[in-house]
């Protein structure tokens, strides 16, 4: 167990796949903390039985959620963890080794380079698509700042937290991903890429809409115009 390591994990109607993540996580971090959009589905139960931290979010969304998270965690570094059940729990000491070491200021995790259930052991349209458009989003930000980033929109991440806080992130829904990285680059922040495999969730099915994706070029394109914003 990492006793400087809290463990951020925004939620909304979860509380099936929580329950079998939360007691895998346990053994790497005594400061677990689920923000959750009140949804009254048994997850403020499930968080007092398994003794983790409850917190009601704002209801705005993941990027809102994981603020509030980082905001009131005690602990010196934070992993951002989804509530779905597609992360791999075992990446979560490759994330603590990377990121407490001086010369790396955010830890990010790449499907790119580690692989997805939904383009090897279930190749759909829909992964594919999504597979595709995750491609050419890195392709714009890494054209536009210079960079050499190859997922920009997995969520598994390590940041201690008062680099989190310097970062002032602004979007409250799943832009969140794309804004912590963008104001990291702005930064000048040191980005490491760890391989990483996405599992398929178990229960439930995903908030995250294809419309989606025409939001994420215009935060791009309009970070690069307006960086303060």
């Amino acid at each position: 167990m990492h006793s400087d390591l809290a463990i951020v994990i925004p939620s909304k109607k979860e509380c099936q796949n929580l329950e079998f993540i939360i007691p895998n996580l346990q053994k790497y971090s005594s400061e677990i903390i689920i923000v959750d959009s009140d949804t009254n589905d048994g997850t403020k139960e499930l968080c007092e039985r398994l003794n983790v931290k409850y917190i009601k979010d704002n209801n705005k969304g993941k990027g809102d959620a994981q603020r509030i998270g980082a905001k009131i965690c005690k602990k010196k570094y934070i992993i951002f963890f989804d509530s779905d059940g597609s992360h791999d729990e075992n990446d979560i000491p490759k994330l603590y080794e990377k990121i407490i070491k001086n010369d790396i200021d955010l830890v990010i995790c790449s499907r790119k380079t580690g692989g997805s259930y939904d383009l090897t052991a279930n190749v759909s349209l829909m992964g594919f698509i999504r597979a595709m458009g995750t491609d050419f989003l890195s392709l714009l930000l890494n054209k536009i700042f210079k960079t050499e980033i190859s997922d920009v929109l997995y969520s598994l991440k390590a940041i201690e937290k008062e680099k989190f806080l310097e970062l002032n992130t602004k979007e409250d829904h799943f832009g969140i991903e794309l804004d912590i990285i963008l104001r990291s680059i702005q930064k000048k922040f040191n980005i490491f890429e760890l391989p990483s495999r996405e599992k398929k969730r178990v229960h439930g099915y995903s908030k995250l809409k294809t419309i989606t994706g025409i939001y994420f070029i215009y935060q791009i394109i309009k970070f690069k115009i307006f960086p303060s914003i």
